[in-house]
């Protein structure tokens, strides 16, 4: 996964990458790549750049799923990333 840090287990950088890539543009699965999209935020991301992008996405995946607290701390976390301006 770009972005992902030595230091995090590669066998877990892998299999949050193959999830994220087999999830992607599949119905029913905003929920599960909302997470893994925050897992790799806070796990993998090297650079604030890397880690906008996944924050972004588990937002915009935490809005599709309707999870209203989900997206709420999202936008938090967006913003101290110096996203959603």
């Amino acid at each position: 996964m770009t972005g992902s840090l030595p230091a995090s287990p590669p066998d877990r950088r892998k299999k949050v990458d193959d999830v994220l890539t087999r999830l992607h543009g599949r119905q029913g699965c905003a929920f599960q790549l909302s997470a893994l999209h925050e897992e790799a935020a806070d796990d993998f991301a090297k650079t604030a750049d890397e880690r906008r992008f996944h924050l972004t996405h588990a937002w915009v995946y935490a809005l599709v799923d309707g999870d209203d607290a989900r997206v709420i701390s999202l936008e938090h976390r967006l913003k101290e990333a110096g996203g959603l301006t």
